[in-house]
């Protein structure tokens, strides 16, 4: 598959089989974790976290579901790739999540390639992140803060080029 090919077939699976993925497709989608871009090189500001232990994806749902009122926030997906960066506080903030969100993209259609199930996640991420005791468990490096993430598992979706309008978003030239 080409690249264009996998981004107009890239879409949010939202079901799972339970099953997870080999470890050859698990080194795959970090392999493009690695390959991303990052503002000035500062690799050292991002960090990766998979996730497959089931209790802690289990109480990572419920902090989700809580804080949103809606159920299944992971999907059942049996791994969270967990993007976390260092934050400053301020506008230099904008490329600490641009990074994690190239990060989870290059992942996403690595996903695709590979027939993988895969689904960015923000809300459950953005729950966690207020949860300081929840965010302990994931054991991450000082002055780390969860982002974003990627859930990822086998699935029976198939990925199809989708057709995408070209006026979705809009454009202006100058």
């Amino acid at each position: 598959m080409n690249v264009i090919d996998a981004i107009l077939s890239r879409k949010s699976v939202r079901s799972y089989t339970g099953e997870q993925i080999s470890e050859d497709e698990l080194k795959t989608i970090l392999m493009a974790a690695q390959a991303a871009p990052v503002g000035l090189a500062a690799y050292e500001n991002v960090h990766l976290s998979v996730i497959t232990n089931k209790e802690i994806l289990k109480k990572i749902n419920t902090n989700a579901e809580k804080a949103f009122n809606r159920a299944n926030m992971l999907y059942g997906a049996p791994t969270l790739i967990l993007v976390s960066t260092k934050l400053a506080g301020g506008s230099m903030d904008n490329v600490a999540y641009s990074n994690a969100a190239s990060i989870v993209e290059n992942m996403a259609l690595a996903a695709v390639e590979l027939g993988v199930g895969a689904c960015h996640i923000w809300g459950a991420v953005m729950a966690m992140a207020g949860n300081e005791e929840l965010v302990a468990k994931l054991k991450l490096p000082a002055g780390f803060t969860p982002v974003c993430a990627l859930a990822v598992g086998k699935t029976e979706e198939k990925y199809e080029k989708r057709s995408i309008p070209a006026d979705r978003i809009g454009v202006n030239y100058i």
